[in-house]
């Protein structure tokens, strides 16, 4: 479902689709991301490593699909671009060039956002997904799918509100002038988590 919603991030797809089909994109890698940590905790984990190699495969998969569609948002919104990623698709690059781009640096690189979507959305998710743990797998997920399809239309939503607009354009002249910085942090959060140490078996 997550990487269903990147493709429509793609520009020429995306200037083809109705707007009222954003809530439904946004809902539903939302609920892809939830649905993930429930079914995670249902799961065993491994004891040795940090935690993206304790949490299995598939959630894993999952969830970076998810980290990929946010951080591909983000970036749209901001105008944010890394060499010849630039996922607001410049008009004067050749179609196939861009389409090569975009999707090999959002789906294509889910084996780097395994890595890293772990350790920044279990803390936060798997909590929840734990008290969860004692109802039916497909109730968790229900449940915790739902709650994180609520965050996303509310994302959508808070998108294009004036307010939310008008700090957009203040972020973009902060990035403007502080690409070197934001180019570290986005280093930072991308691969930063996948570096860190398991804690305990505790978290499970």
């Amino acid at each position: 479902m997550a990487a269903v919603g990147i493709a429509t991030r793609f520009p020429p797809i995306a200037a083809h689709l109705p707007a009222m089909v954003q809530l439904p994109v946004f809902a539903l890698a939302g609920f892809a991301v939830g649905g993930a940590a429930a079914a995670e905790a249902h799961l065993p984990r491994g004891s040795v490593g940090p935690l993206w190699m304790r949490v299995a495969a598939a959630p894993r998969l999952a969830l970076a699909l998810g980290l990929s569609f946010a951080t591909t948002v983000i970036a749209q919104v901001l105008e944010i671009s890394l060499g010849p990623v630039d996922p607001t698709f410049p008009g004067n690059a050749p179609f196939f060039t861009n389409a090569l781009w975009f999707f090999v640096f959002t789906i294509g690189f889910a084996g780097i956002g395994m890595m890293s979507a772990p350790g920044v959305m279990l803390p936060v998710l798997h909590p929840i997904a734990r008290a969860l743990r004692g109802a039916p797998l497909a109730v968790g997920v229900l449940v915790l799918g739902g709650v994180m399809a609520a965050v996303g239309v509310g994302f959508a939503f808070a998108l294009g509100l004036p307010a939310v607009a008008e700090l957009v354009g203040k972020a973009k002249a902060w990035i403007d002038a502080n690409d070197k910085v934001v180019m570290a942090a986005m280093l930072v959060v991308t691969v930063g988590p996948a570096l860190l140490p398991s804690k305990s078996k505790s978290d499970d």
